[in-house]
């Protein structure tokens, strides 16, 4: 079989090289984004012991606040105070 002449040959000789660059380009981001999807489950892992410590804080928190509403509303603490 005899080549034969293509009137696109420069401007597919051009796309090569731009279509070569965005497969690298992609494969780049694929690594980039399984970097991040890593980083978040790390991430996902390690929220879950700083929020039961929050979730705890709260509860503290809002017991004191009926504690000391229930003492103030029976005057044991309004009477302490005096």
């Amino acid at each position: 079989m005899a080549p034969t002449e293509c009137k696109f040959e420069d401007k597919i000789i051009e796309m090569h090289g731009d279509i070569k660059t965005l497969v690298t380009e992609f494969k780049n981001m694929n690594g980039s984004l399984k970097g991040y999807k890593e980083d978040f489950e790390h991430h996902k892992e390690d929220s879950v012991g700083y929020r039961k410590k929050i979730d705890m804080v709260w509860a503290i928190v809002h017991s004191v606040k009926w504690v000391i509403i229930f003492l103030f509303g029976t005057g044991v603490l309004y009477k302490w105070i005096r």
